[in-house]
């Protein structure tokens, strides 16, 4: 507490009249976000949002974890909305599966299990982890993807009434290399309509469709507009799909960066005194 919107509402720098709130969710954190934010615009005056996602998951990555120490990243990501009288619109599904909850977790850090040991354990799989580190069972993560996900692609195609032909690129989560060609063969895709950019910035979760956008498109200055067809999935168990049409000239390339916001950090009563 408070919510890390409220702590970016400072750092920007925003007028107070401005709704400021998390969505705290993970892979299919913007898929869910997007969705939010364009209900919210639909049906109030709001006229402007602006969506932020992002993740630092090497902070819960055990190193002596082999399932995923090569797998997550960090990152973040920010769309800017805005309404207007043009005849678009942004339209998407989403799912949730509660019972595979423990399918990807984090067990401590929360108030759910507030005072956990940090002591390391040796788990069923053999990795080395803390109860403080992300858990992945990857085979019950697999079989979801694989089936669920397709199945919610083609249920948005029936409602929209699209194919994957009226889509110029498929911006899914980037969960790994493996699962993207199992999702092309799946959904009769050419990879070349699915960029990767996972070899280079691994897995970071919510900002996953973003980044891979900017990556593939932010440095193209071209006067054009895509259709998009986007799909998290991941942890929850939680998925969407959506689709927007944006102009590749708005979208700008991947700044890579270490710089931290300091003040946001408070460790000691004098840190209070930071401005």
């Amino acid at each position: 507490r408070p919510a890390t919107a409220c702590v970016l509402h400072k750092r920007l720098g925003l007028d107070k009249d401005c709704v400021s709130f998390d969505i705290s969710l993970g892979c299919s954190a913007f898929v869910y976000g997007l969705n939010v934010v364009c209900s919210l615009m639909a049906n109030s005056d709001v006229n402007k949002t602006l969506l932020l996602v992002g993740e630092s998951l090497t902070k819960m990555t055990n190193p002596k974890d082999k399932s995923v120490a090569m797998l997550f990243g960090d990152g973040g990501g920010a769309i800017l909305l805005e309404k207007t009288e043009e005849n678009s619109s942004i339209k998407g599904i989403l799912k949730t599966d509660g019972s595979g909850y423990k399918s990807i977790i984090a067990p401590a850090g929360g108030f759910r299990n507030l005072n956990a040991t940090t002591e390391s354990f040796t788990w069923p799989d053999g990795n080395v982890r803390t109860l403080y580190n992300t858990i992945m069972q990857g085979e019950d993560v697999f079989a979801f993807t694989i089936s669920a996900v397709p199945r919610t692609i083609k249920e948005f195609w029936a409602k929209t009434g699209t194919t994957v032909e009226d889509y110029d690129c498929l911006a899914f989560h980037q969960a790994n290399q493996f699962i993207s060609k199992m999702l092309c063969k799946k959904l009769k895709v050419e990879p070349t309509k699915m960029p990767l950019c996972l070899d280079r910035f691994g897995n970071p979760s919510a900002p996953a469709i973003p980044m891979v956008i900017c990556d593939a498109y932010g440095k193209d200055e071209e006067d054009k507009e895509l259709n998009f067809l986007m799909c998290g999935f991941g942890v929850g168990l939680s998925w969407g799909v959506c689709s927007a049409k944006v102009n590749v000239k708005d979208i700008l390339p991947i700044i890579e960066t270490d710089e931290v916001f300091e003040e946001g950090i408070i460790n000691c009563p004098k840190d209070f005194l930071k401005e």
